[in-house]
């Protein structure tokens, strides 16, 4: 089974969006698990303070690392922490994308750590191996939303979650490539000012080469006008060839 044990200072928010849905279908079904740690439960200081000034100086308080450390030491053993894939959450961290979920897709247990405030003591993240990792290019209040993103990412590449495998095989980043544009009846729609939108004629007359060759213009489209990063790539991919 797919685990995953979080460790936040608002354990309340999980499972939050992951009970709905087709994921929430996956953890009734004990396709994964989670486990939350608060960690203000593991302080020793008066009001269960878990953070303190930057030594840096500025505004913002930091994760203390004793405190992180005593929560992670109590509820987790040896074995575990060597075997589990340690995720933090961070800023400045690696960009979270199709990639690296892809690569660890197989894996079964992760430990995530939601950092809040200014952020989380460099040398708790040092010491037990967490790999820092961003879901975007913009500053969040803490990392459980990220958290969350992440853990939906890995579910739903987990065997009997989505209803048709071959979802994953057509989706936004497979070569390099954003996904072509999506339609479904009616084939003609009125919109409520009176415009008409009409289904491109390519995924209507049946033509199977027809569609394809719509999809990979409409993905090749999509990626220039939105993701000049991604386009550059392609281009680069296609040189190569």
């Amino acid at each position: 089974m797919l685990s995953f044990k979080i460790y936040s200072l608002f354990p309340e928010i999980f499972p939050g969006s992951l009970q709905h849905g087709l994921i929430g279908k996956a953890y009734k079904n004990k396709v994964w698990d989670f486990q939350t740690i608060q960690i203000r439960d593991y302080s020793n200081y008066s009001g269960n303070s878990v953070d303190d000034k930057p030594f840096s100086g500025g505004a913002g308080m930091v994760l203390r690392p004793d405190v992180i450390s005593d929560a992670i030491e109590k509820t987790t053993s040896t074995e575990e922490l060597t075997n589990s894939v340690k995720i933090c959450f961070s800023a400045k961290g690696k960009s979270l994308n199709q990639s690296l979920i892809e690569n660890l897709k197989k894996k079964e247990n992760f430990i995530l750590l939601s950092g809040r405030y200014e952020g989380i003591d460099q040398r708790v993240v040092n010491h037990y191996n967490f790999e820092e990792i961003s879901i975007g290019d913009y500053i969040l209040n803490g990392g459980e939303s990220a958290c969350i993103v992440f853990m939906e990412a890995i579910i739903r590449l987990q065997n009997n979650v989505l209803n048709n495998p071959e979802t994953h095989s057509n989706e936004s980043f497979k070569n390099e490539l954003l996904e072509h544009d999506q339609f479904t009846r009616p084939s003609e729609w009125t919109a409520p000012d009176g415009s008409n939108y009409k289904v491109p004629n390519e995924l209507l007359n049946g033509n199977h080469s027809d569609i394809e060759k719509w999809k990979k213009a409409n993905s090749e489209q999509n990626t220039s006008k939105n993701r000049q990063d991604l386009w550059k790539n392609y281009l680069k991919s296609k040189k190569n060839e």
